[in-house]
């Protein structure tokens, strides 16, 4: 992961690494592993029940998982275990897509630029 960090970052790669450990001492001691391990991309610990986790989190059955989500936020491929060699692939399609415009809402005038 650290590598695909430095590979993919600038193309928009954004990786979080997640744990459902939810204890005290669990925040201060992943810092520390992070800080030995080199590791250059975001880190998170969700807090609640393991069973309140937002799908597509939700239905990973094992751990390592890793979750591959497109720029629509579009579940596109997963693996669970080391292996991620199997969705890197995967992972530069997903990278070469065009980032979509936001669209305006139904209904939305359009505005008019006055240059003041």
């Amino acid at each position: 992961m650290v590598e695909w960090q430095k590979k993919y970052g600038k193309q928009g790669l954004v990786i979080i690494a997640l744990t459902t450990q939810s204890y005290p001492s669990a925040a201060p001691m992943l810092k520390k592993i992070a800080e030995g391990m080199g590791i250059n991309y975001k880190l998170a610990q969700w807090e609640q029940e393991h069973s309140k986790l937002p799908k597509p989190l939700s239905l990973v059955p094992s751990y390592p998982a890793t979750i591959l989500i497109d720029r629509q936020g579009r579940l596109k491929t997963g693996v669970f275990g080391p292996w991620l060699t199997q969705i890197e692939k995967d992972l530069k399609a997903v990278l070469a897509e065009k980032p979509k415009m936001e669209e305006k809402p139904k209904g939305a005038k359009p505005t008019k630029a006055t240059g003041k």
